[in-house]
């Protein structure tokens, strides 16, 4: 697992982080321990997409906005991107109330490539 730094935009907070995720049946597991190691559980909207290929070698997608339309898209286009394959990456947002508009979509685009691309490496933080 591993994570981005945190970034904030007019008071609301944004974290990206991942791990490796081989098959539909481990999303919920990688899911559950994104957000247990990285403290997500308050965050306003946890959206996700993961890339893996199943035993035939077919290549399949999965995403979920998590209450933030279109958002899953920007963070698999960005997967796409890099051609990341056997992994899920989750970005998280804290709403700080105020409307970001279009920016939003771009922050969520940017968090997915910086921590494909960087190979981001923030632990956990400890308990």
């Amino acid at each position: 697992m591993s994570a981005g730094e945190k970034i904030e935009e007019n008071r609301s907070r944004f974290l990206a982080c991942g791990g490796p995720c081989g098959s539909a049946d481990c999303v919920d597991a990688t899911l559950a321990g994104l957000v247990r190691a990285y403290r997500l559980g308050k965050a306003s909207q946890l959206s996700w997409a993961a890339r893996f290929r199943d035993p035939d070698g077919r290549l399949l997608e999965l995403k979920e906005d998590g209450g933030e339309s279109g958002a899953a898209a920007c963070i698999l286009a960005a997967m796409q991107a890099v051609e990341a394959e056997g992994c899920l990456v989750l970005v998280a947002r804290w709403y700080g109330g105020r409307h970001l508009g279009g920016m939003r979509f771009r922050i969520y685009r940017k968090l997915a490539s910086e921590l494909l691309t960087n190979g981001a490496s923030t632990p956990p933080p400890s308990r």
